[in-house]
């Protein structure tokens, strides 16, 4: 049986320069994410509003993570904004309400955010009203 005392723990409180407590704690985070993205295919998310951010913690955390080359956005109940970060794998995904009010906001490390991978019984509906539009071509 292993004793309490043989078990290594490791502490990371390295922090990145110029940058609060709370933006190195979720960048710490994301990179285990990312690990474990890598490893096994298991995504994850980060509820951003569950946080308590320090004030600027936000903006610093936005900057680091950049702009990446994909933006998607999604109208059901209000729209949705997906932007990958220069992270490649971290998505910034804000959920709004119809008067353009923030209600949720996540990073999601995923190869594909979930809100756009589309359902098998949408790909079903959309096969079946493409041979809609063939037969009626026909």
């Amino acid at each position: 049986m292993t004793r309490l005392h043989d078990i290594s723990i490791v502490v990371c409180n390295e922090t990145i320069a110029g940058l609060g407590a709370g933006v190195n704690a979720i960048l710490y985070e994301l990179a285990g994410m990312l690990e474990t993205l890598l490893e096994n295919g298991h995504g994850n998310a980060i509820d951003l509003r569950g946080l308590p951010l320090a004030p600027g913690e936000y903006e610093q955390l936005r900057t680091t993570l950049g702009e990446g080359e994909v933006k998607a956005e999604v109208d059901a109940l209000g729209p949705t904004r997906i932007r990958e970060t220069a992270i490649r794998g971290v998505w910034w995904v804000t959920h709004y309400n119809t008067h353009d009010q923030v209600l949720a906001e996540f990073l999601e490390v995923t190869v594909v955010p979930q809100l756009l991978k589309t359902e098998r019984d949408d790909i079903r509906e959309g096969l079946d009203l493409l041979n809609e539009r063939l037969a009626a071509k026909g």
